[in-house]
């Protein structure tokens, strides 16, 4: 059975402490950059929001981060904030990232987190190895000094990045605070109240593919399929791994006069149009279908139209805003 969400959008429940929130649902998502390419702050998207892909995601226990974008900075800035309150009770504050890719707009934020700076924080990042280059490998290649004034290896905190495989799965028990790799040789048990990630590989993004990652949780999950093009009639595996999710938060950057605008068209691009997020939304059964990597030419008037687009085609549509918060 498909789970109802419930929206968080007066002020009053967004200051719920974690407990709270999570005594009636098993996970929080919060949305703190929703936008595709390059961030665009100003008047004119400050209804959806201008800063990149970033989603927090928790559970009772744990704080999973998906992508890097500009909207991981003023995450950081609340998490650090949340220190200050204890309302991390750990010695030691544990948090993982999941990078579907290194395309900028995906790691711009993190020479800006915050946490990464500390020396109690322990830091895990998971992505696909991507062009033969080793995820640690391209992280550092960033944040060189002719890139950056801090080099990976200089930031204080713990850190743990691996390369992340289709077939391997990330557990985070309630029993420990640091997530577990398995990999397809490799057999843990699962419990109902453990979180589970999985991935699904994707190729249909320039150069080299990206991730889209499932996040499981007692029998509800969300899907996250961020610079992912569609094919016709549907990308029939993505459609598979989305199957009857509560959550599908899916890539819908273009409307189809610009994906096919003869003078200057986007085939290729590695994003999908509107229609191609309903029709994976509607072919999975999905329950929720949020639009996400929006383009920056798209300003608030446009968004709302594009909104009422997706619902005329996939009832249960909502495009992604920097602020909103759905529990699962």
């Amino acid at each position: 059975m498909i789970a109802v969400l419930r929206v968080i959008a007066t002020p009053a429940l967004r200051e719920l402490h974690t407990e709270e929130l999570m005594a009636q649902h098993d996970l929080r998502v919060k949305f703190w950059g929703v936008r595709g390419s390059y961030p665009v702050p100003g008047t004119s998207t400050s209804k959806y929001g201008g800063n990149t892909s970033c989603i927090e995601i928790r559970n009772h226990k744990h704080l999973v981060i998906l992508d890097a974008g500009t909207g991981i900075i003023p995450l950081g800035e609340k998490i650090m904030s949340e220190i200050e309150l204890n309302q991390y009770r750990d010695e030691k504050l544990h948090i993982t990232i999941l990078l579907t890719h290194t395309h900028h707009d995906h790691i711009q934020g993190l020479p800006f987190f915050k946490p990464a700076y500390q020396n109690f924080c322990s830091l895990y990042i998971y992505g696909p190895q991507l062009l033969g280059e080793d995820l640690e490998g391209t992280l550092r290649q960033t944040m060189e000094p002719r890139f950056c004034p801090v080099r990976l290896e200089e930031l204080s905190s713990e850190k743990v990045i691996v390369n992340l495989a289709e077939t391997d799965k990330l557990i985070f028990q309630n029993s420990g605070r640091a997530p577990l790799l398995q990999n397809g040789r490799e057999s843990i048990a699962i419990a109902g109240d453990d979180l589970v990630v999985r991935a699904h590989r994707s190729y249909a993004h320039p150069k080299d593919g990206v991730f889209a990652f499932k996040i499981s949780m007692n029998g509800k999950s969300v899907i996250y399929a961020t610079d992912i093009e569609g094919y016709t009639g549907g990308d029939s595996r993505l459609i598979n791994f989305a199957r009857q999710a509560d959550v599908l938060i899916h890539d819908a950057q273009y409307i189809h006069s610009e994906y096919t605008d003869p003078k200057n068209p986007k085939q290729g691009f590695g994003h999908s149009t509107i229609d191609m997020a309903c029709e994976v939304a509607s072919k999975a059964a999905v329950g929720q279908l949020i639009l996400f990597h929006h383009d920056p030419s798209h300003d608030d008037a446009q968004m709302e139209q594009i909104e009422a687009y997706a619902i005329s085609k996939f009832d249960n549509s909502i495009a992604g805003k920097e602020g909103m918060e759905i529990c699962v």
